[in-house]
């Protein structure tokens, strides 16, 4: 039996979450604007914000696919098993990095270059901590999938009043601790993975 989704409506999802995505860079990036930001400022913002962005949607698009062919086939292919294996690990990469980038301002506060540097590794703390239970959750997706439920909730309380916390930081983090979940839950072993090919080509 074949998924039902309809080609269209594919197009129409994707359509969709690259709006949504579009939108959203450029209402935080006119939120960097009437703040007084230049050009240079406001390109590289720009850049750095479509990282977390860009998780945010594809996977939301990505978890939606896998959903959808799961409940119509009763498991997903080989080629979106290696996707639901491989992206919430890559933006886990992608998003403590991003986390981490935002202690580099500390070395742009006055004070003596000890000082400086033990404020980047305080502030770093949430960035090591989410390398460490990404590098535990490498082999085990269940770890992944609370670890970073447990760090969009903390992001949470960063909230207060800005709706962008939650799209750079609380979303994304969710997402990848659903996209863990359906890992860890639907993960097609390799054998059977290679198996699942080989009946597709005949």
């Amino acid at each position: 039996m074949k998924a039902t989704r309809s080609p269209y409506l594919l197009k129409i999802s994707t359509a969709v979450l690259i709006l949504l995505f579009v939108l959203s860079l450029a209402s935080l990036t006119y939120g960097n604007y009437r703040a007084g930001s230049g050009p240079a400022d406001l390109a590289t913002s720009a850049l750095l914000l479509s990282i977390p962005l860009g998780l945010l949607y594809f996977s939301i698009g990505l978890l939606v696919l896998a959903v959808e062919q799961h409940r119509a086939l009763g498991q997903v292919s080989s080629r979106l098993n290696a996707f639901l294996y491989w992206t919430p690990r890559v933006a886990g990469i992608l998003i403590t990095l991003f986390v981490a980038m935002f202690s580099l301002d500390v070395f742009s506060e006055p004070g003596s270059f000890w000082m400086q540097l033990g404020g980047f590794l305080i502030h770093s703390l949430p960035a090591i901590a989410m390398g460490i239970l990404l590098a535990l959750a490498w082999r085990r997706p269940v770890v992944g999938f609370v670890a970073f439920l447990l760090a969009a909730i903390f992001f949470l309380r960063f909230v207060a009043g800005s709706f962008g916390i939650v799209l750079l930081f609380s979303g994304p983090m969710a997402l990848i601790a659903a996209l863990f979940w359906a890992n860890w839950r639907w993960h097609i072993p390799r054998r059977l993975s290679s198996m699942t090919k080989t009946q597709d080509i005949r």
